[in-house]
């Protein structure tokens, strides 16, 4: 298992850092827990109406290095592109 960190940046440019991080068996695991965090946060901001939504999730490995930035349009569903 590897550590993977998920840093949250919104649109003001202010990144929720995660310390935490998450023990994953393999990067793909890592995406696809992005990928589910970020669409559960772009529907609250949505459903709120965030004035500051969210624009990116960062996976970082347990270095800190920057594995993948994943946009918020790069989660919404084909037709909603």
């Amino acid at each position: 298992m590897a550590k993977f960190y998920f840093d949250f940046q919104k649109k003001t440019g202010l990144i929720a850092a995660d310390d935490e991080g998450q023990d994953l068996p393999c990067f793909e695991g890592a995406r696809t827990a992005a990928m589910a965090s970020a669409r559960e946060v772009l529907s609250s901001d949505v459903k709120f109406a965030s004035a500051d939504p969210l624009v990116a999730v960062i996976i970082k490995d347990e270095t800190g290095q920057e594995i993948e930035r994943i946009l918020t349009k790069d989660v919404l569903p084909e037709p909603l592109k």
